[in-house]
């Protein structure tokens, strides 16, 4: 054997390559499976350690690990979807499995496996139990419990709280309905994994309204994560206040998603230490609008670059504005910010003093570098063609944009203002926004974008539709889907 294939890490980038490179056969196009690198494995003993780390580094389930008991403990029942224990395995048929366990770093989703059956609940009950689990898998990084839940469904947080993972960096599991319905809240407690990274917890929604979702208390000690760079929760949970407190001052955490609770005041709690000093990545939840402004005017970081805000409240032109202008000053301390989203629930409301004037975008003009920016107003949005050539020059690389209000047949901007949008900005993919095509302009159109691949006009007053559409074909050529409620799948 060449000496090169005596180094451990050569050889194990490459059985990793061969257990992920798809590669074409005088018939078919396939993948390497998991087969093939058992059978690397068995090729010789050299090759062995470095093709079982390969095979057992990431499952989808704990079945294979099961079948590698004795046989005489275990079954797959008749479906083929759950394999039982038959009896009890003694601690040296479970200790017998770390020759394959110590290697597993990640249960999760895999597409290079094939669908596995899951494990029943009772056997997975005594895998979790506190002394085993540890000693099986001192490996294990990446932990998502969903790939892991069998039926009934485990309850996560349950299961999670005597053991311990201090190696543990990334940690997700979904709350069962069933248990949502059976607790009045949920506790979960930062021991089991005090090296933790990444968090997401989801739970799910009873409505397809935010509005009308039952709020589901979370109860976590934030301060018992302190290497936390990422937290992912639905935003059906509903964490306390004083947790959030905890959290805004996490020195490592760099993506955001939450729900703020509505009796927040960051003012309320002082503190010496930097709020949220490097994130990077925001996606909130809030009653008003006025509540993510206060959060953004005190947040330290110099690397925040994308903000997506949902408001449940209708939002004045005096509270838009005020959010702007708390970007415009992050913008101050990163120029690279890239998007910004802010929507609301569909209101039925027609109080003029939700219309906005086009002056209310000036604040983001400041953002050259904007590639997605999402804003839907409660009224109407008062942009016209002349306001165009400003919002070309302002963000000359925005790709998606979606600038609209919800209120019906009072779009300014016509087609011609929409061929001087496509001509100042030829990235946009995605655009978003009422106009008023009734007539169509003079001027023959030319190609002005050949990358826009969806124009969406719900709203929009429209006078000869298939006039319109070949307008806006000619226009952006390679354009899929252009919608005009009813009028839909106009497809290339």
């Amino acid at each position: 054997m060449h000496r090169c294939l005596r180094i451990t890490e050569i050889l194990r980038l490459i059985i990793e390559f061969l257990a992920h490179e798809d590669f074409i056969t005088r018939y078919e196009a396939r993948s390497i499976s998991s087969k093939d690198t058992a059978r690397f494995a068995r090729t010789c003993k050299a090759f062995m350690d470095p093709a079982l780390d390969v095979l057992w580094r990431t499952q989808s389930s704990m079945s294979p690990l099961i079948m590698c008991l004795p046989s005489n403990l275990w079954e797959v029942e008749l479906s083929g979807t759950t394999v039982s224990l038959l009896q009890q395995p003694s601690h040296e048929d479970w200790v017998g499995l770390k020759k394959y366990s110590h290697r597993i770093r990640a249960f999760d989703h895999c597409s290079m496996l094939p669908k596995l059956p899951m494990v029943s609940k009772s056997a997975l009950d005594t895998i979790f139990s506190p002394s085993l689990f540890q000693e099986l898998f001192p490996s294990l990084r990446t932990l998502n419990i969903e790939v892991l839940s069998g039926r009934p469904p485990l309850n996560p947080i349950q299961l999670l709280g005597p053991i311990r993972l201090p190696q543990l960096a990334c940690l997700s599991f979904v709350i069962p309905l069933c248990y949502i319905f059976s607790y009045s809240g949920f506790h979960f407690v930062p021991a089991c994994a005090p090296s933790l990274q990444a968090l997401t917890i989801y739970a799910p929604c009873d409505s397809v309204l935010p509005e009308w979702w039952t709020p589901i208390p979370l109860v976590i000690d934030f301060r018992g994560f302190p290497y936390l760079r990422s937290l992912d929760l639905s935003f059906n949970l509903e964490v306390l206040p004083s947790s959030v407190c905890e959290l805004i001052h996490l020195p490592y955490l760099r993506d955001l998603t939450i729900t703020l609770p509505d009796d927040l005041d960051v003012d309320m709690h002082p503190s010496t230490q930097p709020i949220l000093p490097s994130l990077q990545r925001l996606d909130i939840m809030v009653g008003s609008l006025n509540q993510c402004s206060s959060l953004l005017s005190v947040i330290a970081s110099s690397e925040l670059g994308s903000i997506e805000i949902y408001h449940r409240s209708p939002a004045t032109q005096s509270d838009i504005y005020a959010l702007f202008r708390a970007v415009e000053r992050i913008h101050e301390r990163f120029p690279d910010f890239h998007t910004l989203a802010v929507q609301c629930p569909y209101p039925a409301i027609t109080d003029p003093s939700f219309d906005l004037s086009r002056s209310i975008l000036t604040p983001l003009f400041v953002c050259h570098r904007l590639r997605v920016l999402r804003f839907t107003s409660f009224g109407t949005l008062d942009i016209d063609d002349a306001f165009i050539p400003q919002i070309a020059r302002a963000w000359p690389d925005i790709e998606v944009l979606r600038l609209r209000g919800f209120q019906r047949n009072k779009a300014h901007v016509t087609l011609g203002g929409i061929r001087e949008l496509l001509r100042g900005c030829p990235l946009l993919l995605l655009l978003l926004m009422q106009i008023d095509a009734r007539v169509l302009p003079e001027q023959e159109p030319e190609t002005e974008s050949l990358s826009l691949e969806r124009f969406d006009i719900s709203g929009s007053r429209i006078g000869d539709e298939s006039a319109v559409e070949r307008y806006l074909r000619t226009l952006a050529p390679r354009m899929d889907l252009l919608t005009q409620e009813a009028w839909l799948s106009l497809t290339s």
